[in-house]
């Protein structure tokens, strides 16, 4: 049987969370500025020369676009296992988390690593849907990207409040764990055959 070069795809619920959200604010932020584009709620002015209810429906045609997006790109971000290191994949940014920069990974139910009693209101709602749920951690001995940037298109409940590292929640989180565990175990014995070799 020929070795596996990588695992499965294991979408990130994470990212699924905060496109819900995106698509339905934007859809419904479209809605009103169309509706105020076709019943000239607001009446009519002049922005920067250009009738104000163009303006009202160029941005509601804008909203429309940016929901329909987040609505598609909901299934489309994920976390896969490789020989020789972690991909994440998202339709913005995608990255590679090579083994040598693992620390460590391992499992925690997800109210341990953000105990809901130390969480903002705001917080609190968008992670009460998956308390209960087990999360794989991965730490790190630094980031493959500057952290600031990849904040910007992650959510920030994909970082470590303990440590450098990013937080996985996806719906099988023990064939993601074994995956990443077979993987990560090859790529070290391999790596300790080498230096075996070498020191021969």
């Amino acid at each position: 049987m020929a070795e596996r070069k990588f695992g499965s795809r294991h979408p990130l619920l994470f990212y699924r969370r905060t496109m819900d959200r995106v698509w339905k604010i934007t859809f419904v932020l479209g809605l009103v500025l169309a509706a105020v584009w076709r019943w000239s709620l607001l009446g009519e002015t002049m922005i920067l020369g250009i009738s104000s209810r163009v303006w009202f429906l160029a941005i509601a045609a804008l909203s429309f676009f940016l929901s329909a997006f987040a609505f598609m790109s909901r299934f489309k971000a994920y976390v896969q296992v490789h020989r020789d290191y972690l991909s994440v994949v998202t339709p913005f940014l995608g990255f590679r988390v090579s083994y040598r920069r693992m620390r460590t990974a391992y499992p925690v139910l997800l109210q341990q690593l953000f105990p809901p009693n130390e969480a903002r209101r705001a917080e609190r709602q968008y992670l009460e849907p998956f308390y209960g749920k087990t999360v794989i951690v991965v730490e790190m001995r630094g980031f493959p990207i500057d952290p600031r940037l990849l904040k910007l298109f992650l959510p920030s409940q994909m970082f470590s409040p303990r440590a450098n590292g990013l937080v996985f929640l996806v719906p099988d989180w023990m064939g993601f764990s074994t995956e990443l565990d077979s993987f990560h175990g090859t790529w070290m014995q391999a790596q300790r055959d080498r230096a075996k070799e070498k020191a021969y």
